[in-house]
């Protein structure tokens, strides 16, 4: 009976918690006004929005250079430009993409490579709203040196989530996750962190 009631007890902590989760995402605004930063990353994934996103900010000259995180190995660089519709001018100069990441961890890890070989100290990070709490804690696991200016894109939580069974699944997926990177990085020494970069938190 006592199991029982801290299974229960549990399990009423994990729901209240995803219902601010969902209200934190939704509290989540782009920058007003939008500042001007080293560099610009856009990590790749569902949810739609993202790689244009990217691409408007670097054509606003908000950054230097523009790394898209994650991108498909069966993707060219020709088949990306004309995807995210880049004037040449700005795709020869000022366009990096990165084909090693496989999920949030390796996008952290490849976005502070990137930015530390260029001696870029602020970025701004495009992602999907749903993802930037847990973008945030991965790109805190791996530095501490890098200005992150989060620039949510809103797909997977507009309208009423709760009649899409869809997009619920994914928020209680992504609920999950986060928990899992919490406790994974937030409880351990900071010099111990980037050890934790080669598991497979996808």
């Amino acid at each position: 009976m006592k199991l029982l009631k801290i299974v229960t007890i549990l399990i009423i902590i994990y729901f209240v918690g995803f219902l601010f989760f969902i209200k934190r995402i939704n509290d989540f605004s782009t920058p007003n006004p939008i500042p001007e930063a080293d560099g610009i990353v856009v990590w790749t994934g569902k949810g739609g929005g993202r790689l244009e996103a990217g691409v408007d900010l670097l054509l606003k000259k908000k950054g230097e250079r523009l790394l898209i995180s994650g991108v498909n190995s069966e993707i060219s660089l020709d088949e990306i430009k004309e995807i995210i519709a880049i004037p040449e001018k700005f795709s020869n100069c000022c366009l990096d993409l990165d084909y090693e990441a496989k999920n949030t961890i390796g996008n952290a890890y490849e976005t502070t490579a990137w930015a530390k070989a260029l001696g870029f100290k602020h970025i701004i990070l495009v992602t999907s709203a749903y993802h930037m709490p847990r973008a945030e804690i991965q790109m805190g696991a791996t530095t501490n040196q890098i200005k992150i200016t989060p620039f949510p894109v809103f797909n997977q939580t507009e309208g009423k989530w709760y009649l899409d069974s869809n997009r619920i699944k994914r928020l209680l997926q992504e609920y999950t996750k986060l928990l899992i990177s919490y406790l994974k990085y937030v409880t351990i020494e900071p010099d111990k962190k980037v050890i934790l970069l080669n598991n497979n938190i996808s």
